[in-house]
C-alpha cells in the first residue's frame, strides 16, 4: 500500500502527474469509503420499504447526490493527493458530513430534508473549498476549480430556496440543484484537456470498490429478506431456494462488472472519462434497485405471484444495469489482446437488457422463484460469453 509519509507535515496541493506508475488505493481512502457503506444501507433499506414510483424517484435523487459527494472527493484525491496531515484532517471533516447524510438519509427528501440537505451542502462546500485551495497554488487548475464552484453556487442557491417552499417544489428544486452540481465538470473540458490523464489503475479501482459496496448491500438485502421470513414463520424450502437464487443474482452482477468493466481503464480522453463517470451513476443505482427487488421478493408471501412493483424493480433495475454495463464497455480502452468483441459484447447487454425492461413494463404474473430464474438466465448469457472468449484466448 502507500509508503510512510515523507516531507512537510502540512503540504500544499500539487497536481499529480504519475504517468503510468501504479498508484495503490491508500488506507485513508478505504476508511473514507467505509462511511458510505452506512449511507448506502440507509438508502437501500428505505427503498425496500417503498417499492413504488415515488420511492424510486426519491431514492434516485438522494443516491445521485450521495454518489456525487463520493465522486468529488475521489476525484480531488486523484488530482491532489498528498501524504500530509492536512489530507487526513480534510478526510475526517468529509466523514463528518457524510455521517450526517446517513443520519438524515431515511426519508431524506421528506421529514428529514433539512438535515440531509445541510449535510449535503456541508460535504460539497468542503470539496469545493479544497478545489479553490488547490487553485491558489496550481494556476493551471484555476478555471476548472472556478467552474466547479459556480456549479455548486447554483446548486446551493436552489437548495436554500427549497427550504421555504412546498414539498412538491422542494423535489423539483433539489433535482435541479443536483443536476447543476453534477453538470459542472462538463463545461471544464477545455480547461482539463491539457491536464495529466487520470490514473489507469487507482481511479478505476476506487469505482470498483464503491461498486463492491453496492453489491454488498444487495447481498445484505437477500439476508435481511430471509431473516425476516425466518422471524415471521420460519424458513421454508421455497424461501431458502429464493435466497440462494437472490445471492446468485448478486454474484452475477459482480461477475459482469468485474469481468467486463473493472478490469480495463477508460480511454484517456476527458469527455470519455466523464461519460464513464456518469454511466456509473446509472449502473450503480440500478444495482441497488435490483437488490431492493430481490429483498422484497424474498420477504413477500411465497404463495402469491411476485407483486407487479417488485417485478418492475427486479427486471427494470437489472435491464438498466445491463444497458449501462454495455455503454460503459464502449468507453473502455482496448489493447491487442482484448478477447471481447467491441460490438458483440455490448450488443448482448443491450438486447438482453431491453428485453428485461420490456418484462418490467409488462409485469407478467409469475412466482418469485421463476422471476429470479429468469434474472439469472439473463446474467448467465453475458457471463457465458465472457467465459468463452476469455478462456479460449488462453
Amino acid at each position: 500500500m502507500t509508503s510512510a509519509p515523507v516531507g512537510r507535515p502540512w503540504q500544499r496541493p500539487e497536481l499529480r502527474d504519475d504517468g503510468t506508475r501504479h498508484r495503490p488505493v491508500g488506507w485513508v481512502e478505504l476508511f473514507f469509503d467505509l462511511v458510505f457503506v452506512v449511507i448506502i444501507a440507509v438508502l437501500a433499506h428505505d427503498l425496500e420499504q417503498h417499492i413504488e414510483s415515488v420511492g424510486l424517484l426519491t431514492f434516485l435523487l438522494q443516491f445521485v447526490a450521495v454518489f456525487w459527494v463520493w465522486n468529488g472527493f475521489t476525484y480531488y484525491t486523484e488530482r491532489f493527493e498528498s501524504a500530509g496531515l492536512e489530507n487526513r484532517l480534510f478526510v475526517f471533516l468529509a466523514i463528518l458530513a457524510v455521517a450526517g447524510l446517513a443520519v438524515w438519509g431515511e426519508d431524506g427528501l421528506g421529514h428529514n430534508y433539512l438535515g440531509f440537505a445541510i449535510a449535503y451542502l456541508a460535504a460539497r462546500a468542503l470539496n469545493i473549498a479544497l478545489w479553490l485551495r488547490a487553485a491558489i497554488h496550481v494556476p493551471r487548475f484555476r478555471r476548472a476549480a472556478w467552474s466547479f464552484a459556480a456549479g455548486f453556487a447554483v446548486a446551493g442557491i436552489l437548495i436554500l430556496i427549497s427550504f421555504v417552499v412546498d414539498e412538491q417544489w422542494r423535489l423539483l428544486l433539489w433535482a435541479a440543484a443536483v443536476v447543476a452540481d453534477i453538470a459542472s465538470p462538463a463545461v471544464t473540458q477545455r480547461f482539463q484537456a491539457d491536464l495529466p490523464p487520470i490514473s489507469r489503475d487507482k481511479f478505476p479501482e476506487r469505482f470498483g470498490l464503491f461498486t463492491m459496496i453496492l453489491l454488498g448491500e444487495t447481498i445484505a438485502g437477500v439476508i435481511r429478506g430471509a431473516a425476516e421470513s425466518n422471524a415471521e414463520s420460519g424458513l421454508s424450502a421455497t424461501t431458502l431456494l429464493e435466497a440462494a437464487l437472490g445471492l446468485a443474482i448478486g454474484f452475477g452482477l459482480w461477475w459482469l462488472y468485474f469481468d467486463f468493466i473493472a478490469r480495463r481503464p477508460t480511454r484517456p480522453v476527458f469527455t470519455v472519462a466523464l461519460l464513464w463517470v456518469y454511466l456509473h451513476i446509472a449502473a450503480m443505482a440500478s444495482i441497488v434497485v435490483v437488490g431492493a427487488g430481490i429483498a422484497a421478493g424474498i420477504a413477500g408471501d411465497e404463495t402469491l405471484p411476485l407483486p407487479g412493483p417488485v417485478s418492475a424493480f427486479l427486471f427494470g433495475g437489472l435491464g438498466a444495469a445491463l444497458i449501462a454495463f454495455g455503454l460503459l464497455e464502449l468507453t473502455l480502452d482496448r489493447n491487442d489482446n482484448e478477447p471481447t468483441h467491441p460490438r458483440l459484447s455490448p450488443a448482448l447487454k443491450f438486447v438482453v437488457g431491453a428485453g428485461l425492461v420490456a418484462v418490467a413494463v409488462a409485469q407478467p404474473a409469475m412466482s418469485t422463484t421463476a422471476a429470479f430464474v429468469i434474472a439469472i438466465a439473463a446474467l448467465a448469457v453475458q457471463a457465458s460469453y465472457g467465459a468463452i472468449v476469455y478462456y479460449r484466448q488462453r
